[in-house]
């Protein structure tokens, strides 16, 4: 992870937890470009909850704070990789004591000339009297249907799904996988069960975005590592898009 910031809240993230991390059904996201750090606020209401830095700037690594300042403790972290430097790792703290960090890819790959973005997280599993983890892979898809719309103000964004087809191997093929692990993969996706939804503010000063968890996403059924990798990857996405746009 490049810059001391970002080296320091990776080894700070390795000694966090998830354990009790909950968030409000529906969550804002502020910029305000008069601070004088590139950060971004994500709030409830008028109540700032959680804290985003961008020490590299806008094409640099992001870091989520687990509280509404750069002094709370790190709670996820997201960094550049391949050799362009548009793959996308994801830490998340472990899942309890003496276990070890979950550490993921967030792929991209390109369909009918729209961007996807998948990622796999532990979810929790009920086997009888006991509940175990299984894997599953989940994806950021365009849309601008109902469940957008929903969201009012905004008009056009994304929606989190259950990716229902097995992919033949652990990552879609992309640009940015080929470059990092030369590897091409490809599979076909059924639409399953929608989790969660963004989109961007249209017109509104400091108002980045809007999400909301839907369905299964709003029951905390899928457990803490998912809603915090559901919510670190939308701010990731749209720090993706904003890239363009800022050049």
């Amino acid at each position: 992870m490049g810059g001391a910031e970002s080296r320091e809240a990776h080894q700070k993230i390795h000694k966090a937890s998830l354990d009790g991390v909950t968030f409000p059904k529906t969550l804002e996201l502020n910029y305000d470009p008069s601070w004088k750090k590139l950060k971004l606020s994500l709030d409830h209401g008028s109540q700032p909850l959680y804290m985003f830095n961008l020490p590299q700037g806008w094409w640099g690594d992001l870091i989520m704070y687990n509280g509404p300042t750069l002094d709370s403790p790190p709670l996820a972290a997201v960094r550049n990789s391949g050799k362009t430097a548009m793959g996308n790792v994801v830490t998340l703290p472990p899942l309890g004591p003496g276990q070890e960090v979950i550490e993921e890819k967030m792929s991209r790959r390109t369909k009918r000339f729209m961007d996807l973005y998948s990622f796999t997280v532990p979810v929790p599993q009920r086997e009888g009297e006991k509940t175990t983890r299984r894997v599953e892979r989940f994806e950021w898809v365009g849309t601008g249907g109902k469940e957008v719309k929903d969201l009012h103000e905004w008009v056009r964004g994304w929606k989190l799904r259950r990716v229902v087809e097995s992919y033949a191997d652990a990552y879609a093929g992309s640009d940015d996988e080929k470059d990092e692990d030369g590897d091409v993969s490809t599979y076909e996706n059924t639409d399953g069960e929608i989790l969660a939804v963004w989109a961007d503010a249209t017109g509104l000063s400091k108002k980045a975005a809007k999400f909301e968890f839907i369905n299964s996403g709003a029951t905390g059924e899928l457990g803490e590592a998912w809603a915090v990798m559901a919510v670190i990857t939308f701010v990731r996405v749209w720090q993706r898009y904003m890239q363009v746009v800022m050049v």
